[in-house]
């Protein structure tokens, strides 16, 4: 597992955090495991006419939404998500270094704002529902307003972890 971007290991916020990561992490490798079982059952049926899988198709689509932004909320979590880091890496301990943690923080923050409300507003825009099952359509779309809740939140939390230190270090000096 990742180290926690709260900062703390207990207390109510480090628990939380972890009952967070608990969450998305299973959640991904249960969406991940439907999609395998799935798609294995759609290529045996398509060789071997047993039963038909019509219903399976909506599964999948939302069992392939699901995976990717709670694997990607999980991900932002750990800072786990691929980076090019070299410059990052090289002013790490500076005050130059936290400045761009602090520039590079607000703008994940602009985008995961727009990326937000946007999902939501689709979210709440769709009013059908799916052909076969007839499930409504914003449980598709919802993981977009929770996923880009959660890194938002992930992202802060990062942020004021950056800054404490260096607070803390300026009044000892």
């Amino acid at each position: 597992m990742t180290q926690s971007p709260a900062g703390s290991s207990g207390g109510l916020l480090g628990r939380v955090d972890r009952a967070l990561e608990a969450v998305l992490r299973w959640m991904t490798t249960l969406c991940l495991g439907v999609l395998a079982v799935l798609v294995s059952a759609l290529v045996l049926v398509r060789f071997f006419p047993i039963i038909p899988l019509d219903w399976s198709d909506e599964i999948v689509e939302l069992a392939f939404a699901w995976m990717v932004f709670m694997g990607a909320a999980a991900l932002w979590r750990g800072h786990e998500h691929i980076t090019i880091d070299f410059i990052p890496q090289a002013l790490a301990g500076t005050r130059v270094g936290l400045a761009l943690d602090l520039v590079l923080g607000l703008l994940a923050l602009a985008f995961l704002a727009v990326f937000t409300w946007q999902g939501w507003r689709l979210t709440v825009l769709a009013q059908d529902t799916s052909p076969m099952l007839t499930l409504p359509r914003p449980l598709w779309y919802g993981v977009l307003p929770l996923s880009g809740l959660v890194m938002i939140g992930y992202t802060v939390s990062r942020m004021l972890k950056a800054i404490r230190p260096a607070g803390r270090d300026r009044r000892e000096a």
